[in-house]
């Protein structure tokens, strides 16, 4: 008999009654307190499709038109590497991961200074991900400081779309961000009709907490929508601050954000390839940080992947990131718990790996790391076998009580398969460490990143399409 486990199919923290009752809420908050919608467009849109917009910083969205919204919008979404290969589907329980974007500062490889991010650092970054097993797709990891003015995220775009193969996830200033970016991507992979059978890239933009719909977060959306390009539309409330500062009334304020974006878009494109999440956490009252390492913000992970197993909708989290400053114990723990518990709930997209000082600051070793503890996790929940060859009877027939399995064949014929072996993680013995370097961790994660950035190789572009990108991005006339 055979015995499967599954990623993401036992960690529920709402109850179905819960469920029903967010849900409740969440109608509630749209056709009593409103949205307030500053696109022109997206005001159009839902005047034509019934709500009430005499104010609208209150627009009132009925509850059947969120219903028609869900029922829009698709169950499952495919994204495909800079080849055209299937690379990501989001569908239930099925998890990838990457990196996040805009940190503004950037721990040096090479010296150890923290300083701020320049464009070469997100293309390096780009390089370095491309090597690395476990991250499934790339965005930015950076600001790109140095480059010129409002145009950071398409030049953050050029680094990335001209140094790995993997998938990316963008952001923009606006619509015209976001349309030189499709113009960008149609030069990589042959054209707008390539783009739309096989995206390979996916926007992340989000409406302005508590309840607001931007003209900037709405109108590159749209642009997708019309290419057929997947996009991420959540909000970044946070307890305290831009929300309440409860569980459940954030959890709602989240929820109604994200669900009245639905309505927009799957009203103006029928089918839009929306993706549901949040990026949902409390304010430390202490320092006032949006904190990333902190349990409020798994346990709201978790409710918001309830929810989206409840409306059957692609998902968007955040885990793998940290507040402390620099790579130690504090990282470990929240990295590793926020990872593990994601994959537990099933999320599809679970961005920020490899982030330190809550959001703020990147490095080649702390996505190493976060790299390393994704494989740990997938192992932990990978699928597993009880049969014959798992439970060698007869071996342990023969072997008898008080042998032992080393010289077995069995055992050189599947400990490879079965065992976890650690890139990173150091399990020498103390005398066999270099004097001084026991248990250092981050000297290790630093000459092995070291050690990836010489031996890869990256993507190989033809140049005229390396010269059509650059082309682009230098005639490209910015929102802001």
């Amino acid at each position: 008999m055979n015995v499967t486990q599954r990623m993401g199919s036992g960690n529920r923290i709402l109850s179905q009654e819960q469920l029903e009752q967010v849900h409740a809420y969440t109608m509630d908050l749209l056709e009593r307190v409103g949205v307030w919608v500053q696109s022109g467009e997206a005001l159009n849109i839902l005047k034509d499709a019934g709500c009430d917009v005499r104010d609208e910083k209150r627009v009132k969205i009925p509850r059947d038109l969120v219903s028609e919204a869900l029922d829009a919008a698709p169950e499952e979404i495919e994204v495909f590497n800079q080849k055209g290969e299937p690379a990501m589907t989001f569908k239930t329980d099925a998890c990838y991961y990457g990196t996040g974007s805009d940190c503004p500062t950037h721990i040096d490889l090479q010296t150890g200074e923290r300083r701020s991010t320049t464009k070469k650092d997100v293309q390096d970054l780009a390089f370095f991900c491309d090597a690395l097993p476990n991250i499934d797709f790339c965005m930015s990891f950076g600001i790109a400081m140095d480059s010129p003015g409002g145009c950071n995220f398409v030049h953050q775009y050029e680094a990335m779309l001209l140094h790995t193969d993997k998938p990316i996830i963008v952001t923009g200033h606006g619509r015209r961000d976001m349309k030189t970016m499709v113009d960008m991507a149609a030069a990589r992979v042959g054209g707008y009709d390539a783009v739309r059978e096989k995206p390979p890239l996916v926007l992340y933009t989000e409406p302005l907490s508590p309840l607001v719909h931007t003209e900037m977060g709405v109108s590159k959306g749209l642009v997708c929508a019309e290419y057929g390009i997947p996009f991420i539309y959540i909000g970044s409330p946070f307890m305290g601050g831009t929300g309440p500062v409860t569980l459940p009334g954030i959890l709602v304020q989240a929820n109604a954000e994200c669900l009245s974006g639905l309505v927009i878009f799957q009203k103006k494109y029928p089918g839009a390839k929306f993706i549901y999440g949040g990026d949902v956490t409390c304010m430390d009252m202490k320092t006032s940080i949006f904190a990333y390492g902190a349990p409020e913000l798994n346990w709201l992970n978790a409710a918001l992947a309830d929810l989206t197993h409840y409306y059957h909708l692609p998902l968007f989290c955040l885990a793998g990131a940290s507040d402390a400053k620099r790579l130690d114990a504090q990282a470990g723990v929240e990295y590793a718990l926020s990872i593990y518990l994601a994959t537990l709930n099933g999320c599809n997209i679970i961005h920020d790996c490899g982030y330190l000082e809550a959001g703020l600051t990147s490095s080649f070793e702390s996505i190493l790391f976060a790299d390393e503890i994704i494989d740990m996790v997938k192992y932990m929940l990978r699928p597993i076998e009880i049969n014959d060859e798992t439970v060698p009877m007869d071996v342990m027939d023969k072997v008898g009580p008080g042998g032992s399995f080393l010289l077995e064949p069995h055992t050189a014929d599947n400990f490879k398969k079965t065992l976890w072996f650690p890139r990173v993680m150091d399990r020498t013995r103390f005398q066999e460490t270099t004097a001084g370097q026991e248990g250092d961790l981050v000297s290790g994660l630093n000459q092995k990143a070291k050690d990836i950035m010489a031996a890869h190789g990256g993507p190989e572009i033809p140049e005229p399409i390396v010269s059509r990108i650059k082309e682009l991005v230098e005639k490209h006339v910015p929102d802001v």
